[in-house]
């Protein structure tokens, strides 16, 4: 019985990170792909000077709780076994036209028997709405591909759910606005609802997802030659509606991030 546990686990292993392997050199070249034309658009004509002198890049650390509750049929067996609150750790690199990010959570925050895993990147281009020297409004649109794999120790004495290992692809739009109170000063604020679908990295089950995205941040530009900061928080939703009630689970999180920017 060891021998076999230790073969299911072992392939389970390896399909996770193979899967996440995949995942993370997509969103890898997409930012090398993108991010350099992108950047050339905001430079377009009608941009102002202030703008364009300001930092296009981002690195930054954050850490927050999340919650993934069950939403599904109680009735089910394995209902709940992937509920997860706790802390989690976040890091991230932006620019204008793409975001990458990573979280993770468990042992390493204080969550001694399950653990957390998600990370994603998103493709941004979009409309303005107005801009002045001051003060821009944007509607961005947004393309954005993420993994999620969340581990419990009560999981493995279920039969029918040994995982919960879902990617996902998402289109939306929102909001983006941003005021310069000062010339080397930002206060920026938006929102990003998307709708898409989910799947099962390494099986057969499927269905739909909902998520929305909100942000706040403080940005001190310059302070050290070409060298910033940023202060900010982040608030992420995802709903998900797979055709298996087990993986059905709204996922709440909150960040509060710090960074430098260049």
């Amino acid at each position: 019985m060891k021998c076999k546990a230790t073969i299911k686990n072992s392939l389970i292993f390896e399909k996770r990170y193979k899967g996440l392997i995949s995942y993370v050199s997509v969103l890898f070249i997409l930012m090398a792909v993108n991010t350099v034309p992108l950047q050339a658009q905001m430079f377009s004509v009608g941009e102002t000077t202030s703008n364009y002198n300001r930092p296009m890049s981002e690195l930054f650390i954050g850490m927050g709780p999340i919650d993934a509750n069950f939403k599904g049929s109680l009735g089910v067996d394995g209902a709940g076994a992937f509920e997860y609150s706790g802390p989690v750790i976040s890091i991230g690199y932006n620019t204008p036209g793409v975001n990458l990010y990573l979280s993770t959570g468990g042992k390493v925050t204080g969550v001694e028997d399950r653990s957390y895993f998600h990370t994603g990147g998103n493709y941004n281009f979009g409309l303005s709405l107005y801009r002045s020297p001051k003060v821009s409004v944007r509607v961005p649109l947004r393309i954005t591909s993420q993994y999620t794999n969340i581990t419990s120790d009560r999981s493995w004495i279920y039969s029918t759910a040994s995982r919960f290992q879902f990617g996902m692809i998402a289109v939306g739009g929102g909001f983006k606005g941003m005021w310069k109170p000062a010339k080397n000063i930002r206060v920026q604020v938006g929102a990003v609802p998307t709708y898409g679908f989910s799947f099962a990295t390494g099986g057969s089950v499927g269905g739909s997802i909902g998520t929305v995205t909100a942000h706040g941040k403080l940005y001190f530009d310059r302070l050290f030659n070409d060298k910033g900061l940023s202060i900010g928080y982040k608030y992420d939703f995802r709903s998900y509606d797979i055709e298996d009630d087990i993986y059905d689970y709204d996922l709440k999180g909150h960040s509060f991030e710090i960074g430098i920017t260049f």
